[in-house]
């Protein structure tokens, strides 16, 4: 008879990853008439049946204690999926999944040692270096550099943003305190788009932007939530657009004019040396616009979604969670990256 309990959770998913790219944009979601805690509660209903069901999730979120800070919200999603899993059942050997914190220099810098034993059950924090960007010794800031905000630690901290989002699209070593061998972080399988700020992005391209190009690239499953404002509603758009129209926010004098610390990262001296499979904005941003321009014609295939081109672009759309919800976890099951639920 226990043969033909239904699993929940699915051992072969724990190496599963789903990324998560989100923020709140506050202006944006009140002219839909909603709030930081409609985003919070769909986060949350999008990421708890994937924890569930053993695979795990990647957000590079920052870690100050803030209202709006969605790194707390997901590690505490997990700490509580941990404890139900630890009170008994049928399905209660396959462990929750984790949260994988992806951080660039110099961001890492204000995550102390002690936060991240706190949450190791929950967490693995990983740090990607100047080095792993492409930086010669020569060409590393310091940390001081950083506290000034020297051109040369402006620009290798944007670069290693672009760096970090690269290199979570595959698997990468890293070390746990207290550990005596390196622990292999998997690659990301998929991501989820929500939210996101074109105003105040800090590196060569609004992080979205970045985050979906990688993920296109890397021939992964993409689902845009659109319908809830911010980068991915611009990207969205685009999408939706027919014929071949740039939008004019998918060019590097549009942010600019937009974003003032975008625009200072435009002046830094041209005597800098990009690392090797670094872009700049220009070519991301044309790299970016020919996946949406092949996209408006076949949205499925090119976003990898796993669902038909009409459910695709509801997603691209839909305001209603319930909807979102339904269609991304539709889609990450026929994609294979979860599997599915039992009767």
């Amino acid at each position: 008879m226990n043969s033909l309990k239904p699993k929940y959770r699915s051992l072969r998913m724990h190496r599963n990853v789903i990324a998560f790219s989100v923020s709140y944009q506050r202006e944006n979601l009140l002219a839909r008439g909603l709030g930081f805690e409609h985003i919070r509660e769909l986060l949350i209903r999008l990421a708890r049946p994937i924890l569930r069901q053993g695979a795990s999730l990647a957000y590079g979120g920052n870690w100050e204690e803030t209202p709006e800070n969605f790194t707390y919200e997901l590690l505490r999603l997990i700490s509580a999926e941990q404890e139900d899993n630890s009170l008994g059942g049928p399905d209660t050997s396959v462990p929750i999944g984790l949260l994988y914190n992806h951080s660039a220099w110099p961001h890492y810098l204000k995550i102390s040692r002690r936060t991240e034993a706190q949450w190791i059950n929950a967490c693995r924090i990983v740090r990607v270096t100047q080095e792993q960007a492409g930086f010669s010794p020569a060409e590393i800031a310091s940390d001081a550099d950083y506290r000034d905000a020297t051109p040369r630690a402006i620009f290798n901290a944007a670069a290693t943003m672009s760096a970090m989002r690269r290199l979570m699209m595959g698997p990468m070593p890293i070390n746990i305190p207290g550990a005596s061998a390196q622990e292999q972080i998997p690659e990301v399988k998929a991501r989820i788009l929500l939210g996101g700020r074109l105003g105040t992005f800090s590196g060569f391209l609004p992080g979205l932007f970045e985050e979906a190009l990688v993920t296109l690239e890397a021939e992964r499953p993409l689902y845009v939530l659109g319908g809830f404002g911010g980068t991915a509603e611009v990207l969205a758009r685009a999408i939706l657009t027919r014929g071949d129209r740039r939008p004019e926010e998918f060019t590097a004098p549009w942010l600019a004019a937009h974003n003032l610390e975008f625009a200072r990262l435009l002046k830094i001296p041209a005597g800098f040396k990009m690392p090797a499979r670094v872009r700049t904005t220009e070519k991301a941003l044309t790299d970016l616009f020919a996946f949406i321009r092949s996209a408006r014609t076949k949205p499925s295939r090119v976003l990898r979604t796993g669902l038909t081109d009409a459910e695709t672009r509801e997603l691209l759309q839909t305001q209603n969670t319930v909807v979102a919800v339904k269609l991304v976890r539709k889609g990450l099951i026929q994609m294979g990256k979860l599997p599915p639920l039992a009767a």
